[in-house]
């Protein structure tokens, strides 16, 4: 069933690029609580991300499939087009959903335990966005749970929650801010399909500032994990962090500017925003 072509599908399918920038969250949280480094528990915490990133990807896929179909920017996508049989897709999700609970069981109990959180999240998101504009922040919520897992994967309990809420709340309105951007190209869609989101709700100014907001409270997340997680006390560590705050507040400014000309090309650049807090977190760890 899965020879080259239907691998090219499946990768298709789910986006697979889009799934770095939810990997460094993971990491960050993992390295942030880590005692000691495994290089099995490291393997197994990337397959069980991959697998829960494709599970939430094909629910939202299959979910949506006629809102796809409405919408033309995504109606040429594999599943409203018909180039994937729905035996396929099945046979992938449940192939997904193995691998993933396999791995958590590998893990240790209590991953295996809090396994199904986010597969809940990733099902009922698709449907959110029928009924509320909530939809955003429940999807920043929902990913916002990669770095409390992660460092969860690294203790095995939930002592870690602490060290890494600091990076949970800044996916929280990072993902939630790129989002709402994001639904500026599909307005007109959302509008005649009656479909939910913050810039058909309240209009394309109000969003973006909305937006904006939200990557302040993520800055400030950001800032607040520099200031009082990360070891300020020693000078390159504080370059360091200081330049990766920059980029970052940069990179939040460029979206909004290009959102208000309808340039939406900026998605490409949070595959980097997980990257730069995994940078922080590793350069200020070996600095120590």
């Amino acid at each position: 069933m899965f020879d080259r072509k239907n691998a090219s599908l499946a990768l298709e399918l789910v986006t697979f690029s889009h799934t770095l920038f939810v990997l460094p969250i993971i990491f960050s949280g993992y390295i942030i609580s880590l005692k000691e480094f495994n290089i099995a528990i490291f393997i197994l915490i990337l397959i069980a991300a991959i697998s829960a990133r494709t599970i939430g990807m094909l629910f939202n896929r299959i979910i949506d499939s006629n809102l796809d179909l409405q919408n033309p920017r995504t109606s040429q996508r594999l599943i409203p087009t018909g180039k994937v049989s729905k035996k396929f897709v099945t046979s992938f999700l449940i192939l997904s959903l193995i691998v993933f609970f396999v791995s958590s069981w590998l893990i240790c109990d209590l991953v295996l335990f809090l396994a199904p959180i986010p597969l809940i999240c990733f099902f009922i998101y698709p449907y959110l966005k029928r009924v509320t504009w909530f939809c955003h922040f429940f999807l920043g919520i929902t990913l916002s749970l990669g770095p409390l897992a992660g460092g969860i994967v690294a203790s095995c309990s939930l002592d870690s929650v602490p060290l890494t809420f600091p990076i949970a709340i800044f996916t929280v309105f990072w993902v939630s801010g790129f989002d709402i951007l994001y639904a500026l190209q599909d307005v007109d869609s959302d509008i005649r399909n009656g479909t939910y989101s913050i810039p058909s709700y309240f209009g394309k100014k109000i969003a973006i500032v909305i937006s904006a907001i939200c990557f302040f409270i993520s800055s400030l997340s950001f800032l607040y994990y520099i200031l009082h997680t990360s070891s300020i006390h020693i000078s390159a560590s504080n370059s360091i962090n200081n330049l990766l705050f920059m980029i970052l507040i940069v990179g939040f400014w460029i979206q909004i500017t290009r959102s208000k000309k309808d340039d939406f090309s900026f998605f490409k650049y949070n595959s980097y925003v997980g990257f730069l807090i995994l940078i922080l977190i590793i350069s200020d760890i070996l600095l120590r």
